[in-house]
């Protein structure tokens, strides 16, 4: 499977705008000003079709860089800007404002007429943001690619681009088909194990997104059946991690806050002698997915789901 470099980033952000000529321009044909709930089901009026809008999550980053003309964004993440994590981190160069945290009076000062935020932002900012007249719209970040699309459509709504919404949702639904039909063949006793593991020793499990592009990918997670935390989140030891042997193990490309980390832990595991049996390693099925797409929660989950497909399955893919 292929590392991605930031300019490979940069052109698959760009692929988006070449897909969807309308996500830059079209115009909803809908009235203004409008009603709509958010992912907490909080109605929200919005006056007219949104001109600055403030997006808090990075999740509604990467939609919104694909729903809108960039000039209509007037703030996002701090962490839109690091390629590590983010999808659109050559886009965002020039969006006035980067946030690494909620600070009220700056979004205020901004005066927005729509802030996105996430749906376990502090409930008193948030009222405060609703007391000073914003039109504020809490996300919940999605687990399933239906949850997805149905936030794609929501946000859509929101921001007066229903058409541009439709074609980003089709757009994944093709390019997932496009998977499907390639494992369609494929026998479920051939089906491959795979199970991510981190440097604080958990992976993730039932109800997480990563269990939905294991399942996507034609694979089968190897912690499918361990009891998950609210977060979806399995602790596995060493011992464990022996005893549910996956054909295929991926580590983290990233560790926040240590730039060697993930290069340290990768080495870790496939060159401790008590590892050494694991059929990851002796297989050579040992891998790093970038973080920007194992973790995504837009719509560059899809590309996540296939590259895990053509690691997998390459013969496949040919």
């Amino acid at each position: 499977m292929r590392r991605y470099s930031p300019l490979l980033l940069a052109s698959l952000a760009g692929v988006f705008s070449l897909l969807l000529p309308a996500a830059l321009c079209a115009q909803s044909a809908g009235t203004w000003p409008r009603s709509v709930r958010d992912d907490m089901g909080a109605a929200l009026k919005i006056a007219q079709k949104p001109q600055k809008i403030v997006s808090l999550t990075l999740p509604t980053d990467e939609i919104l860089l694909s729903l809108v003309a960039k000039h209509r964004i007037a703030a996002v993440t701090g962490f839109s800007e690091d390629p590590a994590v983010s999808n659109v981190a050559s886009q965002v160069f020039d969006v006035p404002v980067k946030m690494t945290q909620l600070n009220v009076e700056v979004v205020i000062a901004l005066q927005p007429d729509l802030v996105v935020v996430a749906d376990w932002t502090d409930a008193a900012s948030v009222k405060l943001l609703r007391d000073a007249g914003l039109a504020v719209y809490q996300f919940k970040s999605p687990i399933s690619v239906k949850e997805i699309e149905d936030r794609i459509t929501s946000i859509g709504a929101a921001v007066g681009e229903e058409d541009a919404a439709g074609k980003l949702t089709r757009w994944m639904d093709g390019r997932l088909a496009a998977v499907t039909a390639k494992l369609a063949g494929l026998a479920p006793g051939k089906r491959l194990t795979v199970m991510d593991y981190n440097t604080w020793g958990t992976s993730m499990g039932a109800g997480s997104s990563w269990n939905e592009i294991v399942r996507l990918a034609g694979c089968t997670s190897a912690v499918a059946d361990l009891k998950a935390d609210q977060y979806g989140s399995v602790t596995i030891s060493r011992e464990m991690l022996l005893q549910l042997d996956p054909d295929i193990l991926m580590l983290p490309a990233w560790v926040y806050g240590d730039v060697k980390g993930s290069d340290a832990f990768y080495n870790s595991i496939v060159t401790d002698p008590a590892l050494k049996g694991l059929k990851a390693v002796k297989q050579g099925r040992v891998h790093r997915m970038p973080e920007s797409l194992k973790t995504a929660t837009s719509q560059y989950i899809v590309f996540a789901v296939e590259d895990l497909a053509k690691y997998a399955y390459p013969e496949l893919f040919q």
